[in-house]
């Protein structure tokens, strides 16, 4: 019983969480530009933001990331049921960024989970142009 209510307690808490935009960089290769970046904290999928202080282009999108290495496991010990549940290490996603001057980036995601998120990635742009980000 004291398991589960700590259960509820701590979804609760994380439920607080999901919907925040998470600060991040992007770095512009190959002039090491800084684009400000934000990517809100959900399960699977979720909205971006970034923009170019030098151009004052503002770029909005989103992505969709699935979880890798979770998994559960089930067996007995003497007369007991017993269910072992492995949370996720992490997630990939794909997403797209589209500015109000016609970039578009292709952003590629690697996530760590957590009460806060963190996690990187890449980006191209119609025109070549490579990105790297952090959050």
């Amino acid at each position: 019983m004291w398991r589960l209510l700590v259960c509820l307690i701590g979804a609760v808490v994380l439920a607080g969480c999901v919907g925040t935009m998470l600060p991040g960089r992007m770095y512009a290769s190959p002039n090491g530009q800084i684009l400000k970046f934000e990517i809100e904290t959900s399960y699977g999928q979720g909205k971006m933001t970034a923009f170019n202080d030098q151009t004052g282009e503002k770029f909005t999108g989103e992505y969709s990331a699935m979880h890798r290495g979770q998994g559960m496991t089930f067996g007995n010990v003497g007369r007991s049921n017993v269910t072992l549940f492995q949370p996720p290490t992490g997630a990939n996603g794909q997403g797209v960024l589209v500015g109000d001057q016609g970039t578009m980036i292709r952003v590629y995601l690697e996530i760590r989970p957590g009460l806060r998120p963190t996690g990187h990635g890449s980006g191209v742009d119609q025109n070549g142009g490579r990105y790297e980000l952090f959050f």
